[in-house]
């Protein structure tokens, strides 16, 4: 292939040159969720040595985006070595979007040397070319192509986007001349992307070490710089060059008219803390001395903070003992933090009003002195029965005593708050602790206990409905299924709109069933599933109903997934979707971008003020350009400005489908049904549905999800909640690519798979990860016998941990509703919801 690529270049390059027109070329979506502990942390190796996959991500990253494009139904046939130009572009279109940019680049390589491919089929295959073998990594043939296609098509709408990715080739190789040249050629031809060409060009001349060509392209930037964040990340880079360059109190202005307007507390202590260092490099110590001491004062609670007090300590310099030590105990630098508090409490007993005892009672105990720690939180209680930390010193001293073993003292400590304050804010956690400690220490009916007289003393408590509903579970667990369904009905009684009635309508009717009362048992799954018909629990009772009418059996109903593989490819009507959104859109009222929003309004198209809105100008223009990540930032400003607006919404979803921003995609079409009346998505038009719920790299998943034996809706519900459908998904964990495999587990997936060449970056690549995703989940239906809740379970917690708990509670709702850790029991419910969203619409 590489030979391929290379000779096409090389006669691309001459053909065109001499012999083609300049005429213009023919152009042609996952809530984020708060992340959890990626699969492999705490794996029993022993029980199951199949490392973790997935985590919920966090967005990042690279491919590749035409403004007219729609979501792929059906796959691309495999060309042949004589194709149809046509043919070859289909396909290489396609191998782009799933990140097989070696692929789409010589099948854009073979139109080139097709000498029956018209002049529009060479033109996008010369600029698809440079694009894929930029993607690649591939960055001297791309520059190559790029150059070559800038050349031949000089008139070409999309040179612009050539240039900008031109540079970006350069700066790969390292070509800061180059680089820079070519980002100057973009800026006379187009201004969109000033921004970004002004701070590539400082890059460059950076690492080209021409520092004053840096600032120059710096100060260009901040002249068009639209906003505060925009104009404090120049600085910030015209500082940088500025020390480069030896000339510290320059920066040290740039950091200061950064804090002239920055007002998030730890960005305020990072400039701080630079504007401390640049001042030690000036020679003026006590200016430095000054901004590190602001930093320590003024926000203790942050990172920069405790590395300012660091260059304190090395200096000498003289800190007060609390707020050393206060900064100490955020860094959870827990000695440093006791010896520095020990010595303010000895200096004054009442120093900061009782917080010098409070924070080294915290410190104390976070250094695992318990038995101090205790000591010290008593201390504080009898000397500030009034202070502000009271209820809290309870807490952390009953939680002080069963970290140290003593569960009956730590018991007594938390029900003696909350008889002697029981008009305080935490007596109902107090208590709500206490039931927590004696169910971890395996005494439920004792904790169910506890729960019920939570529920009981607090009933208007928001704890109050789970209390009874977790008190009734373990009531179920140890078999008394009598209390447990008088425990449930009695949440039903007092809460029957809780976000806890639909489980304890399922559970009810899980109780009759261990009763062995199958009319009562069928009555509460009836309920359940009709009350709540979209949820874990009204989906998992009508399973139940519909598999034993009688339900005489006390097991639960198989649960694997593994129906046939058709998938409807109709797409919703537009005219359906916006008829529905005409007739309930608000009246008239004025919106922060000042123009007035009615039902009149046009819903198709998109909205004038957000066409014309620079962030969605620039992300559509890095989008173009293969800036990726670059450009999801920018639509998300303009995400988060119209989050409230239902018009924009539709429109955005709509057009972030059309251009393959499914992130983005999904999350507004959702956004736009949780504004709507519309009560239960299933009532939602069908494109919104769809919207919500797409089965974007269709092909791609279908293809996995029969070569592994799954049911590919199984694989898209997974897709879906692991990334939202984005390519470059990234997680707080490093989870990557759509299925947010971790790279750990990816070497692993790999090796079984015999994937030679296999590197890290590969996961961002559509086809490699849905490949490992369905795969790895394929091996966790084998191991755990086709049952899928277990199985998705082992993908996101890891497999030993699903098989401890499975082994613990074989009954698989209990398994579901018992799991150690919170975010596997959503995980698997979200999933089920999603999983059952999606036979609804592509399977009916």
């Amino acid at each position: 292939m590489q030979t391929k690529v290379a000779l096409l270049i090389l006669v691309f390059g001459a053909g065109l040159l001499v012999g083609c027109s300049q005429s213009p070329a023919t152009s042609g979506e996952t809530v984020s969720q708060p992340t959890h502990p990626v699969l492999g942390q705490a794996l029993d190796t022993s029980a199951a040595p199949v490392p973790a996959v997935a985590e919920t991500p966090v967005a990042s990253a690279t491919p590749t985006f035409i403004a007219t494009a729609t979501p792929t139904l059906t796959p691309a046939p495999t060309p042949t070595a004589t194709a149809p130009a046509a043919q070859r572009l289909a396909t290489a279109r396609q191998a782009a979007e799933w990140g097989d940019y070696e692929r789409a680049a010589d099948e854009a390589a073979g139109v080139l040397g097709d000498g029956g491919a018209t002049a529009a089929e060479r033109q996008e295959a010369a600029l698809g070319l440079g694009r894929n073998l930029l993607e690649a990594g591939d960055y001297a043939k791309a520059a190559a192509a790029l150059d070559q296609f800038v050349a031949a098509y000089p008139f070409d709408a999309q040179v612009p986007a050539a240039d900008f990715m031109i540079a970006r080739a350069y700066a790969g190789l390292g070509d800061w001349q180059s680089t820079i040249a070519a980002y100057r050629r973009y800026l006379k031809a187009d201004g969109t992307l000033a921004l970004y060409a002004y701070d590539g060009i400082a890059q460059a001349a950076i690492s080209g070490l021409d520092y004053e060509q840096a600032i120059q392209a710096y100060n260009d930037g901040l002249a068009v710089a639209p906003d505060a964040s925009w104009q404090a990340r120049i600085r910030e880079g015209i500082a940088q060059a500025e020390l480069a360059r030896n000339n510290p109190a320059a920066a040290v202005q740039q950091y200061d008219a950064i804090l002239s307007v920055a007002r998030i507390d730890a960005y305020r202590a990072e400039i701080l803390y630079l504007a401390g260092q640049a001042l030690m490099r000036a020679g003026d110590p006590k200016a430095a001395r000054q901004r590190y001491l602001e930093a320590v004062t003024s926000y203790p609670v942050e990172r920069y903070a405790y590395q300012s007090l660091l260059e304190l300590v090395h200096a000498g310099t003289v800190v007060d003992d609390y707020q050393r030590g206060l900064v100490d105990y955020y860094a959870d630098a827990y000695q440093p933090a006791v010896d520095a508090l020990t010595r303010a409490v000895a200096a004054n007993a009442k120093v900061q009003g009782g917080d010098g005892q409070w924070y080294l009672a915290l410190a104390l105990k976070g250094n695992g002195d318990l038995a101090r720690a205790i000591q010290r939180l008593q201390n504080y209680l009898q000397a500030y029965p009034n202070g502000s930390h009271q209820g809290d010193a309870w807490l952390e001293m009953a939680d002080a005593y069963a970290s140290n073993g003593d569960t009956a003292q730590a018991l007594q400590t938390y029900r003696r708050f909350a008889s002697q304050y029981p008009a305080s804010p935490l007596a109902v956690t107090a208590l709500w602790q206490a039931a927590n400690l004696e169910e971890d220490g395996g005494d439920r009916k004792a904790a169910a206990a506890s729960y019920r007289d939570l529920a009981a003393r607090y009933p208007q408590a928001d704890l109050a409905p789970q209390a009874l509903f977790n008190a009734a579970l373990l009531d179920y667990r140890r078999s008394d299924a009598r209390s447990a369904q008088t425990g449930w009905q009695a949440l039903l009684d007092k809460y029957p709109d809780s976000q806890w009635a639909s489980g304890a309508r399922f559970w009810l009717g899980k109780a009759w069933q261990a009763l062995g009362k199958p009319d009562q048992a069928k009555a509460a799954f009836l309920a359940a599933s009709q009350r709540s018909p979209d949820t874990y629990y009204g989906l998992r009772a009508a399973e139940l109903l519909a598999v034993t009418q009688t339900l005489t059996s006390t097991q639960p109903a198989p649960t694997a997934v593994l129906d046939p593989p058709a998938i409807m490819a109709s797409v919703g009507s537009q005219a359906e979707a916006e008829k529905w959104l005409a007739g309930w859109l608000p009246a008239p009222v004025p919106s922060q971008q000042g123009i007035t929003r009615t039902a009149s309004i046009s819903i198709a198209g998109l909205l004038p003020a957000i066409a014309e809105d620079g962030a969605w100008r620039r992300g559509n223009a890095l989008m173009a350009a293969g800036s990726r990540r670059e450009a999801l930032g920018e639509f998300e400003k303009v995400k988060d400005a119209w989050w409230d607006d239902p018009v924009a919404m539709y429109q955005l979803a709509i057009a972030w489908r059309a251009g393959g921003a499914y992130r983005l995609s999904v999350l507004c079409a959702d956004r736009l049904y949780r504004l709507s009346p519309t009560a239960r998505r299933a009532q939602l038009p069908v494109l919104i549905q769809q919207l919500t719920h797409p089965i974007y790299f269709e092909p791609l998943v279908v293809a996995q999800a029969q070569a592994q034996q799954l049911d590919p809706l199984l694989l898209f519900a997974l897709i879906r909640q692991e990334s939202l459908f984005e390519p470059s998904a990234t997680s707080s964990a490093d989870a990557r690519g759509l299925a947010q495999v971790i790279p750990d587990t990816g070497q692993w997936i790999a090796g079984r798979l015999k994937w030679s060449g296999w590197q890290p970056e590969d996961l961002w690549r559509p086809y490699v990860s849905v490949e490992f995703g369905a795969w790895y989940l394929a091996v966790q239906l084998a191991a755990f016998q086709g049952q899928v809740m277990p199985a998705l379970a082992a993908y996101n917690a890891g497999p030993g941990n699903a098989q401890r708990w499975l082994t613990a509670t074989p009954d698989l709702d209990l398994f579901a509703e018992t799991m150690a850790y919170s975010e596997p029991r959503r995980y698997v419910r979200s999933i089920w919801e999603g999983y059952y969203t999606y036979r609804r619409l592509y399977r009916p």
